[in-house]
C-alpha cells in the first residue's frame, strides 16, 4: 500500500473540532432528567455530525468498489498472451486470475449501509478494514503473476486499494475525533446512571427501614402487653402457691440427686468385684450387675431380694477366693456394708419417690404461664434490639449513599461545565 493521497484534503479536515449546536439552558439548576435530556440532545448533534462526515466516505467507497468490480470484469475478459517459454505458467496465471476476480467481485458486492448512528459508523470502518485485509491478502499472494501478465489491471487495482486505504484512515480519524469529543458526555451519562442506581438503592433502604420501624412499634406494643400479663400472673395467689410447690419440687429433686450420688459412690468401691463376677453369668445376672454399677437406685423395687441375694453370692465368691481381688478384705467389708444398708436405703428411696409423686400433683400451672410470659418477653426484647441495630445500620448506609450521591452530583456539574461552558447545580 502507498501513503494516503489526500482524498478529502479539499474538504473539511477531520481534525476540525465539532461545534456545540445545543443551546445551554439559562436556569441555574438542572434535575437529573433535564441533564439526561441535554446529554441526549448533544449526542444526537454529534451523531448527526458524524453521519454527515461519514456519508461522503461511504459514497466514495461505493464508487471505488464499483470500479474494482469493473476491473474484475475486464480482467476476466482479458486474453493473456503467453510466449513459448511462458506457457508453462498458464495454469498458475489462470488460477491467480480466477482467485483475484472472485475476491474483487465478492468484496465489490458488499453493501455499505448509510451511517445514521455511532454503531453504523463503527461497522462502516470495520467493513473497510475487512475489505482491505481480504483484498490485500489475495492480491499480495498473486502479485508477481498479476504484475507480469496483467500489469494494466494490477495498476488499476492498486490505485483502487490506495483510495480505499485513504478512506479507511479518514474514517478512523473522524471516528476517533467523535469518540474523543463525546467522551465527557459518556462519562457524565455513566455517572448519572450510577446516581440513579444509588438513589434506587437509597429508596429501597428507606422502605426497608420504614418497614422495620413499623415492626418495632408492633413489637413494642406486644412487649408491653406481655410484661403486663407477666406482672398479673406473678401478682396472683395462685402463682405464689405454684412457686412454693416448685421450690419443694426442686428440693426433692436435689435430695434425689444427692441420694443417687451416695449410692453411686458406695457401689464404686466394689466395681472391680462386680466386673470380675460378671464373667460367665446369665444375661439376667449380667443385667443386675450392670444396674448396680451404673444405676443402683433402680434396684429398689419388687426384685430387691434378688439383688440382696446377688450381693451375698458375690461376697461368698470373693471370700472363698473364687473371685480373686487385691484388697479383698476391704472389698468384702464394702460389700457387707452395702448389703446391710440396702433395707434402709430402700426406705429412703421409697420416701423420696412418694414425695416426688405427691409434689407432681401440685398445681404449678401459674408458674408455667409465668415462665412462658418471661420467655416471650425475652424473645421480644432480643428481636427489638436486633431491629434497632438493623435500623441504625440502614440509616448509616442511607447517609453514606446520600453523601456519595452528592459527590457524584458535583461531578456531573463539573462535566456539564466542561460540555456547555456554564456551571449548573444538579439536583435529584
Amino acid at each position: 500500500m502507498v501513503p494516503p493521497f489526500g482524498f478529502f484534503k479539499k474538504k473539511e479536515k477531520a481534525e476540525e473540532r465539532t461545534k456545540p449546536a445545543v443551546v445551554a439552558p439559562e436556569a441555574e439548576s438542572l434535575s437529573i432528567p433535564q441533564v439526561q435530556s441535554l446529554l441526549q440532545e448533544q449526542e444526537s448533534v454529534k451523531v448527526q455530525w458524524l453521519a454527515g462526515r461519514f456519508e461522503p466516505l461511504r459514497q466514495s467507497a461505493e464508487g471505488v468498489l464499483a470500479t474494482l468490480g469493473s476491473i474484475a470484469d475486464e480482467m476476466e475478459k482479458e486474453k493473456i498472451k503467453l510466449e513459448e517459454l511462458e506457457k508453462r505458467f498458464g495454469s498458475t496465471v489462470e488460477t491467480a486470475r480466477r482467485t483475484v476476480v472472485s475476491t474483487l467481485r465478492r468484496e465489490a458486492s458488499v453493501e455499505l449501509v448509510p451511517v445514521k448512528s455511532a454503531g453504523d459508523a463503527r461497522k462502516f470502518r470495520e467493513r473497510l478494514d475487512s475489505i482491505l485485509n481480504r483484498m490485500g491478502e489475495v492480491s499480495g499472494s498473486h502479485s508477481k503473476m498479476l504484475n507480469y501478465f496483467l500489469k494494466k489491471h494490477a495498476d488499476k487495482m492498486r490505485a483502487g486499494f490506495n483510495k480505499l486505504e485513504d478512506l479507511q484512515k479518514e474514517a478512523k480519524s473522524i471516528f476517533a475525533l467523535f469518540e474523543q469529543e463525546r467522551a465527557p458526555a459518556v462519562r457524565c451519562a455513566a455517572t448519572i446512571n450510577t446516581i440513579t442506581q444509588k438513589m434506587a438503592s437509597i429508596k429501597a433502604d428507606e422502605a426497608s427501614s420504614q418497614s422495620i420501624e413499623e415492626i418495632l412499634v408492633a413489637h413494642a406494643a406486644e412487649l408491653e402487653k406481655a410484661r403486663q400479663e407477666l406482672a398479673a400472673v406473678k401478682g396472683s395467689a395462685e402463682f405464689a402457691r405454684a412457686q412454693e410447690a416448685n421450690e419443694r419440687i426442686a428440693g426433692a429433686r436435689k435430695r434425689q440427686e444427692e441420694f443417687r450420688g451416695e449410692l453411686s459412690e458406695m457401689f464404686s468401691h466394689v466395681s472391680r468385684a462386680l466386673t470380675k463376677y460378671s464373667y460367665n453369668v446369665s444375661k439376667e445376672t449380667e443385667r443386675r450387675l450392670q444396674v448396680m454399677s451404673s444405676e443402683p437406685w433402680n434396684m429398689f423395687g419388687e426384685d430387691l431380694p434378688q439383688y440382696l441375694a446377688l450381693l451375698h453370692e458375690i461376697s461368698r465368691s470373693v471370700g472363698s477366693g473364687q473371685v480373686q481381688l487385691k484388697d479383698s478384705d476391704k472389698i468384702l467389708q464394702n460389700l457387707d456394708s452395702i448389703h446391710s444398708s440396702l433395707p434402709g436405703l430402700h426406705e429412703t428411696a421409697r420416701e423420696i419417690a412418694k414425695e416426688m409423686s405427691d409434689l407432681a400433683r401440685q398445681d404449678t400451672e401459674a408458674a408455667r404461664r409465668a415462665s412462658d410470659h418471661e420467655e416471650k418477653v425475652s424473645v421480644l426484647e432480643q428481636e427489638i434490639e436486633r431491629n434497632r441495630q438493623d435500623t441504625e445500620q440502614k440509616k448509616r448506609q442511607i447517609g453514606e449513599k446520600n453523601a456519595e450521591v452528592d459527590s457524584l452530583l458535583w461531578q456531573v456539574s463539573e462535566s456539564l461545565a466542561e460540555l456547555s461552558g456554564r456551571r449548573y447545580k444538579v439536583t435529584r
